[in-house]
């Protein structure tokens, strides 16, 4: 009999074989996580990109109310024109919070090579310490998106206020009163 058949577990000396399939489910959950993670993800990036574009719309109606407002004096109820100014004003520093670039939200490249490549620990412990760091890099993530979100939601409700505004300047202009 060879000494390597005298080991209880070939994988990891000394481990009874109970343990070392508690390991294995340890490890096979970990991997379904990181790989969920990696999913939610790249879902994040996807709803962050769609926010992006409509703030990016609503900073151009933004403007061209703002166009709209400043293309004249309003004589009948100059009020509304101001108002629509003010508002579509409001609704351009919206967009511009919700498009605003942000620090990198995540896992630093650097940080991981300098704490894991010369660790004293196994693939697995690097593996659920990844994990770990991805689940709060994506609850960041999250946290940033709904403040974008917020924003984008804001202006959007200031540009219809602005929009109304600009409607009753122009009716009380056209109708004379």
């Amino acid at each position: 009999m060879s000494k390597k058949s005298k080991t209880a577990d070939p994988v990891t000396p000394g481990v009874d074989a109970l343990s070392h399939g508690r390991q294995l489910a340890r490890a096979v959950r970990i991997e379904l996580l990181s790989e969920e993670l990696d999913r939610l993800t790249v879902d994040a990036a996807e709803r962050t990109a769609s926010i992006a574009n409509r703030a990016s719309f609503l900073a151009i109606s933004a403007g061209v109310l703002i166009a709209a407002s400043t293309a004249q004096l309003w004589s009948g109820r100059p009020i509304f024109g101001v108002a629509a100014l003010g508002l579509a004003c409001i609704a351009l520093l919206c967009a511009t919070a919700a498009s605003r670039p942000g620090k990198r939200l995540g896992i630093r490249a650097q940080r991981l090579v300098d704490t894991y490549a010369d660790a004293d620990v196994t693939a697995g412990q690097v593996l659920s310490a990844l994990v770990r760091q991805k689940a709060d890099a994506l609850e960041l993530q999250e946290g940033d998106l709904s403040k974008r979100a917020l924003w984008t939601t804001a202006g959007f409700t200031v540009l219809v206020l602005a929009a109304a505004s600009l409607t009753a300047v122009v009716s009380a202009q056209l109708m004379g009163w």
